[in-house]
């Protein structure tokens, strides 16, 4: 089964009504876990780069990583460029073989962000991948060392991402309805009012990021207004350096940092297989075999 497009996985979560997490692909420990859970629960789901989190992981090693396992896995699995900022990053993204780019133009005035995403879309589409965007903007921020410096939330207009949609021909549409990446700060108020709206006005699938952090019990009703896809990394990251932490109070002098990996391939695998069934993702990649 393994690699496919963020469009043939979504629009099975859009139709069935689950939710797909889009996991960072950062290095072998986290792939090798997340795609062994992912088998075990028969879940599809996306592994993604993102240059940001760790600059020093060069795309021509991180991509072609986490192609190869999605190429391996038995289950459906997409890639993606997750936040490329130009045309540039997009075109040497696909030329590592990506199944799909996320455009992020939310820092830009709405029809530059519409003209520059068009562009993505056309070249991407050229080559059968498929392309997510982002409007309005998502706050916060997964990279701690911005400090002060995180992105201010702008909330998505219903109507101006039925516009975004169709002048763009997306394949998927993150949105911002008081989600923020990195940790929230307070008890998060999610419009999800807004959320169901949009769903109403656009035929593509909606995107979450910073979808960690929250209470089990809010993903069911996150799902339901019409989130197909969540972007879920730092709550795991920090549980997963806490795990290594407190393992590593004790070690014998001939500990060896490969026991730290293996450590990390279990703790992911347990950890993604739950995720998976608190989205209701689990089991779903029967419905690829169906197909």
């Amino acid at each position: 089964m393994g690699h496919l497009s963020l469009k043939a996985i979504l629009d099975d979560a859009k139709t069935r009504r689950y939710g797909v997490p889009t996991l960072w692909g950062g290095n072998v420990e986290k792939v090798l876990g997340h795609i062994r859970a992912a088998e075990l629960n028969c879940a599809p789901f996306c592994l993604c780069y993102n240059y940001g989190l760790c600059p020093e992981l060069p795309i021509e090693i991180g991509i072609p990583l986490i192609v190869s396992a999605a190429e391996q896995a038995r289950v459906p699995v997409a890639t993606i460029l997750d936040h490329g900022d130009d045309l540039e990053m997009v075109t040497k993204a696909i030329y590592y073989g990506v199944s799909s780019v996320m455009f992020d133009g939310s820092r830009f005035p709405y029809q530059e962000n519409v003209r520059l995403t068009k562009e993505v879309t056309r070249v991407a589409h050229a080559v059968e991948i498929s392309v997510e965007a982002e409007l309005g903007a998502v706050g916060g921020s997964a990279i701690e060392t911005r400090g002060d410096k995180d992105i201010r939330s702008v909330m998505t207009d219903p109507l101006q991402a039925k516009d975004f949609v169709e002048q763009t021909g997306v394949d998927a549409l993150a949105i911002s309805f008081g989600n923020v990446h990195g940790a929230y700060k307070g008890e998060p108020k999610l419009d999800l009012d807004r959320v169901r709206k949009i769903c109403e006005l656009v035929s593509v699938p909606l995107v979450m990021h910073g979808a960690s952090g929250l209470k089990e019990s809010d993903y069911q009703a996150i799902i339901a207004s019409g989130i197909s896809k969540l972007n879920y990394h730092t709550a795991m990251s920090k549980k997963a350096a806490l795990n290594i932490q407190q393992k590593v109070e004790n070690v014998p002098a001939d500990f060896g940092f490969h026991s730290i990996m293996n450590w990390n391939i279990q703790f992911y695998q347990e950890e993604t297989r739950h995720l998976f069934d608190v989205l209701g993702c689990t089991g779903k990649a029967n419905n690829f075999n169906k197909q």
